[in-house]
């Protein structure tokens, strides 16, 4: 077994025994106790994977996401039409944290973790990936409402997710491309304004 897996099972005993008000300490140390790692790689969880609390939880949890994201890129992905590699991203992203840990769970853990602003933060930087590995280049004011678009596109995915029974998470899957859609549709009818009210 290698440390990635090793990573995952500590996070999910984390996430099985945690509870409201509980220090990042106590779970670490009852994950260890139950796993029993070898002296190396406890020494690893303390000192380095863990050592920032519930912020290096959140970090270790997104980074075995983005890993396991980029390894389930189609081949022709490359052929994707931007819009087509969001709704892939926003897709798989959920479809992973469902399939290796508890997703209703680690929602409660960041909603009582994180600030407002904390959350906030954690979300655009996951919908700024997502824009940044579908390909997105800009700087300007698009910049922000993008991502800010994407951040409420991807949260309520998330939290549909959770109650989400179908087989493969089917029907999360259409719900994230009727908003995505919905989203295209606005898009076309403001050009088509903006294109009126610019005319000679």
């Amino acid at each position: 077994m290698n440390n990635r897996s090793n990573i995952i099972e500590v996070i999910n005993t984390i996430l099985k025994y945690y509870a409201k008000n509980t220090t990042f300490n106590v779970l670490l140390d009852k994950a260890v106790d139950e796993i029993s790692p070898t002296k190396k790689f406890k020494e690893l969880l303390y000192k380095e994977i863990f050592n920032d609390g519930y912020q290096s939880f959140f970090y270790s949890l997104n980074s075995i996401i983005n890993d396991e994201v980029q390894k389930g890129k189609p081949k022709d992905f490359y052929k994707y039409r931007v819009n087509e590699k969001i709704k892939f991203f926003v897709f798989y992203r959920i479809h992973i944290i469902n399939k290796l840990f508890e997703g209703k769970k680690v929602f409660s853990i960041a909603l009582q973790q994180k600030s407002f602003l904390g959350l906030q933060k954690m979300l655009f930087n996951v919908s700024d990936e997502i824009w940044y590995q579908s390909g997105d280049q800009s700087t300007d004011f698009n910049y922000y409402s993008k991502r800010a678009i994407l951040m409420n596109i991807y949260l309520s995915s998330y939290l549909y997710s959770i109650y989400d029974k179908s087989n493969g998470l089917d029907k999360t899957k259409s719900f994230i491309d009727k908003q995505i859609n919905n989203v295209l549709k606005f898009g076309r009818i403001k050009a088509k304004f903006k294109s009126f009210f610019i005319q000679k």
